[in-house]
């Protein structure tokens, strides 16, 4: 897993849910992600973005986020390669279809438009607590872009094991646009 970045395109005004469940993701859209092998980023893609979103930065209170996206859309541009990361030992995309992640609270940041997101992140048969520092940008026309990153160990949710070629840590990266 690695880099993971979300573009969501989806109508927003003020304070409302945003549906985004079985549409595809469009041209501009995507779900990609960087982890090193033998000291080498690999570079794939996700799709099957769906979810709710609800973002007022007047009430972070009754904010929060829950998408997830589609585990057997894994593509790295090598067949065999997605194949592998399809089964058990890593994804087992037959039981565990969905990367989801959902949030708990939507918190102030240290700066204007930074904020902090703490939540759950499932991958597998694995809940994890997770904190998304992240910044929301206003965009011309209406609608936020939402940017933020992670760093998770993906043996603590089970993918993969231990390898001196394979690293356990990936940085996760998130960029949500609506409008």
């Amino acid at each position: 897993m690695g880099k993971i970045i979300i573009w969501l395109v989806v109508s927003f005004s003020g304070f409302q849910v945003v549906n985004y469940e079985s549409d595809p993701i469009d041209a501009e859209s995507s779900v990609k992600f960087i982890i090193k092998n033998f000291g080498l980023p690999v570079e794939g893609r996700l799709s099957g973005l769906e979810g709710k979103i609800l973002f007022n930065p007047a009430d972070l209170k009754n904010s929060s986020f829950d998408v997830s996206v589609n585990a057997s859309t894994i593509n790295t541009g090598m067949s065999s390669r997605d194949n592998h990361l399809k089964k058990k030992d890593y994804l087992d995309v037959g039981v565990y279809p969905k990367i989801r992640i959902v949030t708990t609270d939507i918190l102030p940041g240290s700066k204007p438009g930074a904020y902090i997101a703490r939540g759950k992140l499932t991958l597998k048969k694995t809940t994890r607590d997770i904190e998304i520092p992240f910044n929301v940008q206003t965009l011309t026309g209406g609608g936020y872009r939402f940017i933020g990153s992670f760093t998770i160990n993906r043996r603590d949710f089970n993918v993969g094991s231990s390898s001196i070629s394979l690293s356990d840590n990936l940085t996760v990266s998130l960029a949500i646009s609506t409008n």
